[in-house]
């Protein structure tokens, strides 16, 4: 996926089309709270910023990257992962 985002953004420029791709961390959604409270509890304690994404947030970014605010941004894999990509399983300080 990061290559073809990439491959397509230079391949789709010259129509004035901006590609990009969104990586959800764990999100909670209905299978998400399908889960044991203990699990869902570790995924919030894991997760550098306490909690797991709202699918609000995935939707946020998107609108984001479709606005004109974002009309330099293009052929990007931006991650929404509460930070679990930078989570090393360190415990916190």
């Amino acid at each position: 996926m990061v290559n073809l985002v990439r491959s397509m953004a230079l391949d789709y420029v010259k129509y004035g089309i901006r590609v990009n791709n969104v990586c959800p961390g764990p999100i909670n959604t209905p299978m998400f709270q399908k889960n044991p409270a203990s699990v869902i509890e570790s995924f919030n304690q894991a997760s550098p910023l306490g909690h797991v994404v709202e699918p609000e947030d995935i939707a946020a970014m998107v609108y984001f990257l479709a606005s004109d605010q974002a009309s330099s941004i293009t052929g990007q894999n931006l991650p929404v992962t509460a930070g679990f990509g930078i989570y090393s399983s360190q415990p916190v300080q």
